[in-house]
């Protein structure tokens, strides 16, 4: 089993590699896109890189829950998997609502921003 230090190391590594993969993500397949298109992507990709849970029922410590999806899937059953694939769900479906919602202001500030500050309310 792994130290506690070694533990905490694991999860940090694991969590920068995941930020740093959808940063690279927004670089290179987002680029053209707006702001918007981007956090309706990005943050349900990170919730369902990030979202953890405990390796086993009755454990007391985390990994990323989609690891422990596909281990306790894989070896065991979809049954021994439910414990990692609600908050997998859950936090997933959480991200694309708020990435939802913060797309419709960054549009909705957009919008108001293009309009030339000379002309009449209504005139865009």
């Amino acid at each position: 089993m792994l130290t506690e230090s070694a533990y905490i190391t694991a999860l940090i590594l694991y969590t920068l590699s995941a930020v740093i993969a959808v940063v690279l993500m927004n670089v290179w397949l987002l680029r053209s896109r707006s702001l918007a298109v981007k956090l309706v992507v990005s943050l349900p990709v990170l919730a369902f890189l990030l979202t953890p849970a405990l390796i086993q029922p009755e454990a007391d410590t985390f990994a990323p829950a989609l690891i422990v999806l596909a281990f306790q899937w894989l070896s065991l059953g979809k049954e021994a998997a439910e414990h990692a694939l609600r908050p997998l769900l859950l936090f997933t479906g959480l991200s694309f609502g708020l990435g939802l919602i913060l797309a419709l202001v960054a549009l909705f500030r957009s919008r108001g921003s293009s309009r030339d500050p000379g002309d009449p309310p209504g005139s865009a």
